[in-house]
């Protein structure tokens, strides 16, 4: 059971979501859009975003109706004990992993932009600890901070997005609408990916004060996300042009150096991106880590969520390490998505919706 201050505000699940959504994949998202539908990509991700808007209406629609039981609790109470542990060790997997996929994917990044003597492992190790650090305290501290910071977070956005405009061409952004359904249809899996962080929803149900509203701070979220991809992804494409585009791995962080500003007075521009990535990405670690130790308590059992991610540290870290480049990590991460993402972010959510409208069961107020 949460403790009765482990209770959070709807505007505060608003501000988890968002912050969990946004990490890493900012700096590529134009890059993995253009490959798919060129200049098509702010459409492909408008259409995801809205996909990912359906698939919160159904989680959220899960914890209005089983709000104290939490993932685990509502696989156990609709499938049984045994199935619906074993039903949630894939999710337990899916956190641990995408953890681990972040922390080693901001460490290559960090080495290229910021630290580029530091040894990999040097960078990598303080990220966990802190991350574990704030995890540890609870669903409340978490989004105390992550309060804090959101102000600062929505005015660097806004002053990055103003700078992206300069040396913009829109004219780069034609022809729109050149890709028929199929390739839109194809490429719709990859733009989904784009917003994962959202399953989260699926552990906090029981620590919202109100989850009958769960939804409507969610849905403001997922708004604000799509308008922010839409813009990071029209401007690189308006710099660059959607052919250039994809041939950078990291083009929003080549769209801010290429960005001439008159009278600035920072010489190096993107410095103020990279800090505001770092903030990304800490809070999207931060959030995972939490659900994997919610979702490891409630497996093990007996076991308090703050104790799990100490004995779950060495494994985050050993998969950290998996891979000898950053290449080989977006295979991985590829692959994870294709397998543990695709069950925890759709299957087991659509699963457990079309379940609890069949048995007549729920999970109190």
């Amino acid at each position: 059971m949460q403790r009765g201050n482990d209770k959070i505000s709807t505007y505060q699940v608003g501000v988890l979501v968002y912050l969990t959504i946004l990490g890493v994949g900012i700096l590529t998202l134009p890059a993995s859009m253009a490959k798919e539908v060129e200049n098509d990509g702010w459409i492909l991700s408008i259409i995801a975003g809205i996909i990912c808007i359906g698939i919160v209406y159904i989680m959220c629609k899960v914890g209005e109706k089983f709000p104290q039981n939490g993932l685990v609790g509502t696989l156990k109470l609709l499938f049984g004990n045994i199935l619906g542990i074993i039903l949630a060790i894939p999710v337990f997997l899916y956190f641990l992993l995408f953890a681990a996929l972040e922390t080693r994917i901001f460490g290559e990044t960090a080495k290229i932009f910021l630290l580029n003597r530091t040894p990999l492992e040097m960078i990598m190790i303080p990220l966990i600890i802190l991350s574990v650090i704030l995890a540890r305290l609870g669903i409340e501290p978490i989004v105390r901070f992550f309060e804090a910071v959101t102000p600062v977070i929505a005015f660097v956005l806004v002053i990055l997005f103003l700078i992206g405009l300069v040396g913009s061409d829109f004219s780069n952004l034609k022809p729109i609408l050149s890709h028929d359904l199929l390739s839109f249809v194809k490429g719709i899996k990859s733009a989904m990916f784009a917003y994962a962080g959202f399953e989260a929803l699926l552990i906090i149900f029981p620590f919202i004060k109100e989850p009958n509203k769960a939804f409507k701070a969610s849905f403001v979220a997922m708004l604000l996300l799509i308008v922010a991809y839409v813009i990071t992804i029209i401007e690189c494409y308006a710099t660059f042009g959607s052919k250039l585009t994809q041939r950078f791995m990291y083009p929003t962080m080549s769209m801010i150096k290429a960005s001439d500003v008159p009278g600035a007075f920072i010489e190096r521009v993107e410095g103020i991106l990279e800090a505001l990535w770092v903030l990304f990405v800490y809070t999207t670690i931060v959030s995972l880590l939490y659900s994997l130790s919610v979702v490891g308590k409630d497996i093990l059992g007996h076991i308090e969520a703050k104790h799990i991610l100490i004995i779950f540290l060495p494994f985050i870290y050993l998969g950290s390490l998996v891979g000898d480049s950053i290449i080989d990590m977006m295979k991985y991460g590829d692959l994870l998505t294709n397998t543990l993402g695709i069950y925890t972010i759709f299957i087991l959510p659509v699963l457990i919706f079309i379940v609890s409208r069949f048995k007549k069961v729920g999970g109190g107020k």
